[in-house]
């Protein structure tokens, strides 16, 4: 964006921000698409969390181009625990180790430690897959093979949950 010459370089900032700002908390399309299924993760007696899937026909295919998972946490966790336990769901899955690596590093730098009450959603849309906390766009992971393997571990066939999957994919 360019700004008239008579603008200070801190008033520049300060709208340059707004803007980010304002663009990062814009209206997401998989905000309004309705549910596949929901599934309750516990743990014992604990509940860890409540997901949701989402499409924009509300129907669950193997294509997941055009996908939502809604994850609302019922306890504090802190982001290492999270990037821990997404570290051994992919090797379940059979992800070579340098791969995880790799992808790890990239949910760390943009994943939050999170709250009871807090959401995070990852939509694939296209190529892409973006990371929201709440509303607000968190991360973008422009790897396919990437996105493809985190919504895996909960819509993969051989997840390590196998009933949360059916949930989700409404064959419940």
């Amino acid at each position: 964006m360019k700004f008239p010459q008579s603008f200070s370089a801190a008033v520049k900032a300060v709208i340059a921000t707004l803007l980010l700002l304002i663009s990062s908390v814009s209206f997401a399309a998989w905000q309004s698409w309705p549910a596949v299924g929901d599934a309750r993760l516990k743990w014992g007696p604990w509940v860890i969390y409540d997901s949701e899937l989402r499409t924009p026909t509300g129907l669950y295919r193997n294509d997941v181009s055009d996908i939502a998972l809604v994850i609302k946490y019922q306890r504090n966790i802190n982001k290492d625990d999270l990037l821990k336990a997404t570290d051994q769901q992919w090797e379940h899955l059979g992800i070579a180790l340098n791969k995880r690596r790799q992808w790890l590093a990239k949910l760390d730098a943009m994943w939050p430690d999170v709250k009871k009450g807090d959401r995070l959603i990852f939509v694939i849309r296209g190529e892409n897959g973006f990371f929201y906390q709440d509303n607000l766009r968190i991360g973008i992971i422009e790897d396919k093979e990437m996105s493809l393997a985190f919504i895996n571990i909960w819509l993969s066939p051989e997840t390590a949950y196998p009933t949360i999957r059916s949930r989700l994919i409404g064959n419940v």
